[in-house]
């Protein structure tokens, strides 16, 4: 981006100066005030692109991440597993009990398994 002095600066020092003087002390002024821009633009840029790698997740952050992910899954589906299981345990368990306690408390099924085990006929 190229920065050009004013034409009343360029006036001034032409009434000063003279115009060939002047025409040489614009043309130093801009190209130092230029790479002077240019310089703080690069500096700006690599500021601002460590700044984007601190805050930003890179590929390889995002590759960690999916891998814990996958632990985490593999984890909670044996979690669900075992629960599973524990629960069809502990559902047996309440049939057998209820049954039992039907059994016990009414008469009539008490005639029934006997009939259906073949020792009353």
């Amino acid at each position: 981006m190229a920065y050009g002095i004013p034409l009343e600066i360029y006036q001034m020092l032409e009434k000063v100066l003279g115009k060939e003087d002047a025409q040489k002390a614009v043309e130093i002024l801009q190209k130092s005030i230029n790479e002077s821009l240019e310089s703080s633009e690069e500096k700006l840029k690599i500021s601002i692109s460590e700044d984007l790698k601190k805050e930003l997740a890179s590929k390889y952050d995002i590759e960690l991440l999916r891998q814990e992910m996958k632990t985490l899954e593999v984890e909670l589906k044996k979690e669900i597993e075992i629960t599973r299981v524990e629960f069809k345990k502990d559902l047996r368990i309440a049939v057998i009990i209820l049954i039992a306690i039907i059994v016990i408390l009414n008469q009539n099924s008490l005639e029934l398994l006997a009939k259906l085990i073949g020792i009353v006929k």
